[in-house]
């Protein structure tokens, strides 16, 4: 199983020089690892630390798949460095134990929550280790901490993969709503850009009967890249360089094509959250490296590269009776270079205005971040307003195994 492992890494990594790491002698120290364990477990998290070691969220192992998945219960999402619950499901162990959308967490068993290593919690405790029970670390009022511990339930894998079918199906169906603010203005949000361009044309049209946009990627996990570029096409009347595609073996220059039906020539804001990823991001970075419009909100994901998904499969046995384990590897085959030089993976965009909301408005379902992009164009509008508008939709637990479905592909 792990050199099966290495021996993936070693042919697809985008990075033939794995980022500095001596791969032979990292697996090697995990092969005399290995010799000492007894259990499966124990192997398991071996070879997913030693892939951990890339620091790469586009590439981990994929343990053999169990027949349940885990579910605690609740969802979070970052505003700046602050995690907040933002979800609680009705029924669970969670809201049986007071957690409550607003609570911000400062740790989870012995985890210290932080943003960059956000990816890494999740893979641990959703795919790597899922646990029966955790616990809860929150930050109250006064400053002091209070741990709750919650049970967790489980979900079969193939009732998960239908519901997250059926979510994904509304989103192709329904991706985009758009909303007049005033006379000039108007706000379109955009749910995903796994989507048929069909309907990024007709949210467009809708949008050339305003002056100024508001168009807003948040939690937006990105989609295909054909997609964004069309999106981008309509904000231009000429070519724009998007940006280097970079692999092992070659590298291609992404150019966006200028389209002339139903082009906005108008002012443009593009709101983003830590939720914003992929196809989202470099939509943004591109209108602010074009100085086309200002971005607005959260710094995104930092999540742009693309990876692939490798099955594999280990025989333990005598032949004709052997016991067969299938398992995989995520690993990352190509990164985006920006036309400025840099990239977004791990960095993400850096909005023209900071803006998030405060515990408050997270618990009140507020949104502040469309009021202050209305403001700026000269629309006033309260938080309490702009969340009538309901374009601020919060990630649901299930909701955050969608986003891993979202990287950007060719179609």
């Amino acid at each position: 199983m792990l050199s099966e492992v290495k021996k993936v890494i070693k042919q697809y990594y985008f990075d033939k020089n794995f980022r500095g790491i001596d791969i032979d002698a990292r697996f090697k120290v995990a092969e005399e690892k290995i010799k000492q364990m007894d259990t499966n477990s124990e192997i398991f998290r071996v070879i997913a630390a030693v892939v951990l070691e890339l620091e790469d969220s586009h590439t981990y192992f994929l343990p053999p798949g169990r027949a349940n998945r885990v579910y605690y219960g609740f969802a979070t999402q970052f505003v700046g460095q602050t995690c907040y619950i933002v979800d609680v499901l009705k029924g669970s162990d969670a809201e049986k134990k007071g957690l409550k959308v607003g609570d911000i967490v400062v740790g989870i068993d012995d985890f210290n929550v932080s943003r960059d290593k956000n990816w890494m919690m999740n893979y641990v405790y959703r795919t790597l280790d899922p646990r029966e029970q955790v616990a809860i670390h929150l930050l109250q009022n006064d400053g002091s901490e209070k741990t709750v511990v919650i049970e967790a339930s489980f979900k079969s894998t193939e009732e998960r993969r239908k519901e997250a079918e059926k979510r994904r199906k509304a989103k192709r169906e329904d991706p985009y709503k758009c909303v007049r603010i005033n006379a000039e203005v108007m706000a379109c949000r955009l749910e995903t850009f796994v989507v048929e361009r069909r309907f990024i044309d007709r949210m467009m049209e809708e949008a050339t009967s305003a002056k100024k946009l508001i168009l807003d990627l948040r939690g937006n996990g990105g989609g295909y890249v054909k997609m964004h570029q069309h999106l981008v096409g309509h904000f231009f009347d000429r070519d724009v360089k998007v940006g280097t595609w970079v692999t092992r073996r070659k590298s291609s220059d992404r150019i966006a094509k200028p389209q002339k039906r139903n082009a906005f020539n108008g002012e443009l804001i593009v709101l983003t959250d830590s939720h914003s990823g992929s196809a989202s991001e470099v939509f943004s970075r591109v209108i602010q490296l074009e100085k086309r419009g200002k971005v607005v909100g959260d710094a995104t994901a930092g999540a742009v590269m693309t990876s692939i998904s490798a099955g594999m499969v280990n025989s333990r046995g005598v032949p004709g009776y052997e016991t067969l384990s299938f398992f995989g590897l995520s690993v990352t085959i190509g990164d985006l270079i920006m036309s400025d030089g840099n990239r977004l993976e791990k960095v993400g965009v850096i909005p023209d205005h900071l803006v998030g909301p405060n515990r408050a408005a997270v618990q009140g379902g507020h949104d502040p971040v469309l009021a202050f992009a209305a403001e700026l164009f000269g629309a006033k509008i309260t938080a309490e307003q702009a969340a009538t508008y309901k374009f601020l939709k919060r990630s649901t637990e299930d909701e955050e195994d969608d986003d891993k479905a979202d990287d950007d592909s060719d179609n």
